[in-house]
Parts: C-alpha cells; structure tokens; sequence
C-alpha cells in the first residue's frame, strides 16, 4: 500500500540539471512564480496608490 511512497525512483539529480540548463532568472525559475510575482506587484501597486490617494484626500479636506 505505501510501496509507491518510499520505493520512489530519486530523480533529483535530473531536476537539478533542468533546473539550472533554464536560462530564465532564480526568482522565476519556480512553478507558478511569474503568477506570484505578478499578483505581489498588482497588490503593491493598487496599495501605494490607495495610499497617495488616502493621503491626497487628507490634504485636500484641510485646504477647504
């Protein structure tokens, strides 16, 4: 029953030459990396400009 968990051929030495034959850059080399990355600066992007907006609202209420 548990002989396909720990009777596993050890294939790490093959993901290993994959992993550094892939000319992309160590951050984007991962599974599903360039989706967190993207969805880290769409978040970091809609933050900052919650905050100059937030920011711009405070200044501009007390102008009036």
């Amino acid at each position: 029953m548990l002989d396909g968990i720990y009777n596993r051929p050890n294939t790490m030495i093959e993901r290993q030459k994959a992993l550094q034959a892939d000319p992309r850059p160590v951050h984007l080399k991962g599974p599903r990396r360039v989706l967190a990355i993207r969805l880290f600066s769409v978040g970091f992007t809609a933050g900052a400009l919650g905050t100059v907006y937030g920011i711009y609202q405070l200044i501009r209420g007390k102008q009036q």
